[in-house]
């Protein structure tokens, strides 16, 4: 792909590439490909120009991310110059696209249409697309955002960069804040179509949120919600569209505040007791002590887990909707989650390791967290999401050769050969910090590799070379001016 010199030029590839370097894509660890570039800022930036005005072919590899029910979602790694280009491209295009939906908060949206004087007939429609990113139309899209910033120029080399990715001419990255500016401008045309016919509409990501005055316009509002996103290649997502009154919204909300107050007071009545104060020379008062605040919520929240994993795996329960925030709060509590819960989580609800990881990361007991990520090594199903997040973890834990952080290094050793990239260079760097890899390894990931994660690799040999130069290492350094950074980096980093 070739871009003129005098519009790369003109973007603010710095401000990209420092982004790019700086943070993570959404429910995704850092890669080493891209964090070992902290101090090159500079470098990737003029990187990246100068590849893109000799013609650079776009590398991404594409992986599954579990979401919450059935069926994956497809996460598209790019390599730093592909990834630095897109900030770079969409972030000119910003200032003049549609306010983000994701500036407002989640519950703002859930309480939409239910404040305020309340009519009986009025139904409130919810429904999101089904994999929106991924049948994102390039044509339509380009239309769009020429309409909306009169730039046909960044909107022609974006429309490039996104047909070099995705050859079929639809899909956008996933996971990526610009991903979600180009989705917010696609999904704003239906909005306002829907919006013209009369409705009042709020809008969270993919997630709509349509007033009706009645029952029947709710099913029309639907309908006519149907045709305007087939016309732009999407649908709406099987079995979450749903018509509510607002009372039924209200109750709800409160059925779910309800059920964890009663948690709260069972915890509190458990863990009360009662003392006798001596009042008089054989007179005793008896006073109720009150269980410490924090106390009551650790017991009921880990109540709340327990039924979670005890319940029907096949039924999502009011349980896992508190999940997420009981494995944050417990991670203060005296008491660890045991395994065999973290596991059954895991097992039941894998997009929750992301939330087991967190949370074995916040705890003091670094045998323990050893011996638990072992365990999670040996879940059935491990998507590769799954095996990056576990790397992840890894490699923040203490090494001091517990049995658990052994058998950890040798399922780490397994995925050398994993079928995945991005998989195989985060194995490198987290063995590279074990001294566990040789060069010889270091060099086969390497040729095997491209562009997305070469810079990671080159980062692990810096990490295993903290002595003597090796000549292998040097090799692998030297192959650009990237490489060499990230060599160095993994040098300081080991050091």
């Amino acid at each position: 792909m070739h871009i003129e010199s005098g519009f790369v030029e003109e973007l603010s590839l710095r401000a990209a590439a420092k982004k790019c370097v700086e943070t993570s894509l959404h429910q995704m660890p850092h890669l080493i490909s891209e964090r070992s570039l902290g101090d090159s800022v500079d470098e990737l930036a003029e990187q990246t120009g100068a590849r893109f005005k000799a013609g650079y072919a776009p590398f991404l590899e594409t992986l599954a991310m579990p979401k919450k029910g059935l069926g994956p979602r497809p996460i598209s790694l790019l390599s730093p110059e592909t990834r630095t280009l897109y900030e770079a491209l969409v972030e000119r295009l910003k200032p003049r696209l549609p306010t983000p939906s994701r500036s407002g908060s989640i519950e703002a949206h859930h309480l939409f249409g239910t404040t305020g004087p309340q009519n009986d007939s009025i139904r409130i429609v919810d429904f999101d697309i089904a994999a929106c990113y991924e049948y994102v139309d390039h044509r339509i899209l380009s239309e769009e955002l020429v309409i909306q910033t009169l730039d046909a120029e960044t909107v022609s080399v974006l429309k490039d960069l996104l047909l070099e990715m995705f050859p079929r001419g639809v899909g956008i990255p996933q996971a990526m804040e610009p991903s979600h500016l180009l989705a917010d401008s696609y999904l704003d045309q239906v909005e306002r179509n829907i919006v013209r016919d009369g409705y009042e509409v709020h809008r969270y990501a993919d997630d709509f949120r349509i007033i009706a005055p009645s029952w029947g316009e709710a099913h029309e509002a639907i309908e006519r919600a149907v045709d305007v996103t087939r016309q732009r290649g999407l649908v709406l997502a099987d079995g979450k569209t749903r018509i509510r009154s607002v009372r039924q919204i209200l109750e709800e909300i409160q059925e779910q505040e309800k059920i964890l107050q009663q948690y709260r007071n069972k915890a509190a009545d458990e863990l009360g007791s009662i003392d006798y104060v001596q009042v008089g020379y054989e007179d005793f008062e008896e006073i109720l002590l009150e269980p410490d605040p924090d106390q009551v919520d650790f017991a009921a929240l880990a109540q709340v887990v327990e039924d979670w994993v005890s319940g029907d795996p096949e039924q999502r329960s009011v349980h896992a909707q508190f999940g997420a925030r009981a494995l944050q709060v417990l991670q203060a509590a005296p008491e660890r989650i045991s395994d065999e819960w973290l596991v059954r989580i895991a097992e039941r609800e894998p997009i929750r390791l992301l939330n087991i990881v967190r949370y074995l990361a916040g705890r003091p007991e670094t045998e323990e967290n050893w011996s638990s990520l072992s365990k999670l090594t040996k879940l059935p199903r491990k998507s590769p999401w799954a095996r990056l997040w576990m790397m992840h973890l890894g490699d923040q834990l203490e090494k001091k050769g517990w049995p658990g952080e052994a058998e950890f290094l040798e399922w780490s050793r397994t995925l050398l050969t994993d079928r995945y990239e991005t998989v195989r260079a985060e194995a490198a760097w987290l063995l590279a910090g074990h001294k566990n890899i040789s060069f010889e390894e270091l060099a086969d990931l390497f040729v095997a590799s491209t562009d997305v994660t070469r810079i990671g690799i080159a980062a692990s040999a810096g990490r295993m070379d903290v002595g003597k130069e090796n000549r292998m290492a040097k090799a692998l350094k030297s192959d650009s001016v990237l490489s060499r950074a990230a060599y160095e980096w993994g040098r300081v980093y080991a050091g």
